[in-house]
């Protein structure tokens, strides 16, 4: 029966859709669309964390370990699943931004406490409030959330030990026009501290 239908679509000039594929090479430039419908994709499967497994991306084409670093490094694309809350704050990988200049697919990185979450988009930027998604302990998993630079917490963990990360080859994409500050061409730590510029000197230096 299978054959016959594939036949009777052919003669009329149908052809089965091709398998998704990514818009971005691993490892490669990334617009910050992909990466959020890299992370939602985990989110619509209900992805579980899990450090001792696996699972594969929205392309299927690569599998990145399902704690919060590797969901980070899967929404990045990235070139491995190795990477935890510490290498992903390598000058290598990464460039630290102001809190206020994140942008959709940016990463707030919690080194002290082992805990990453995607930067999904402000709901006020003059308000510090904004929304992410994690993957997170067992008892949230894949999840979407919304946060305060001016809570004490996120994602359960000090808000003050969080630093915003931006993947070195995610690209804008069009109608993202907003400038922003890399704090990596900035003298650090800068003047002022407070809940939206943590104190630089409880996280180790990069490398």
């Amino acid at each position: 029966m299978t054959i016959a239908l594939l036949l009777f679509a052919a003669a009329l000039g149908v052809t089965a859709a091709p398998a998704a594929e990514a818009a971005s090479a691993r490892g490669g430039a990334i617009a910050r669309s992909e990466v959020l419908a890299r992370a939602s994709d985990w989110f619509d499967r209900g992805i579980e964390y899990d450090q001792q497994a696996v699972a594969p991306d929205a392309d299927g084409a690569h599998d990145y370990r399902t704690d919060c670093s590797g969901m980070v490094a899967m929404a990045w694309h990235l070139p491995s699943t190795d990477f935890n809350t510490d290498s992903l704050d390598r000058r290598s990988v990464t460039d630290r931004v102001a809190r206020e200049d994140l942008l959709p697919g940016d990463a707030l990185d919690d080194t002290p406490d082992g805990h990453v979450v995607i930067f999904t988009g402000w709901i006020a930027r003059s308000a510090g409030t904004f929304t992410y998604i994690q993957l997170a302990n067992p008892r949230a998993d894949m999840a979407k959330g919304t946060g305060s630079f001016d809570s004490p917490l996120l994602a359960g963990h000090p808000t003050a030990n969080y630093v915003g990360l931006r993947y070195l080859h995610v690209v804008d994409d069009e109608s993202a026009t907003t400038p922003s500050r890399v704090l990596d061409r900035y003298p650090w730590p800068p003047a002022r501290i407070s809940p939206w510029h943590p104190d630089p000197r409880r996280r180790a230096p990069r490398t």
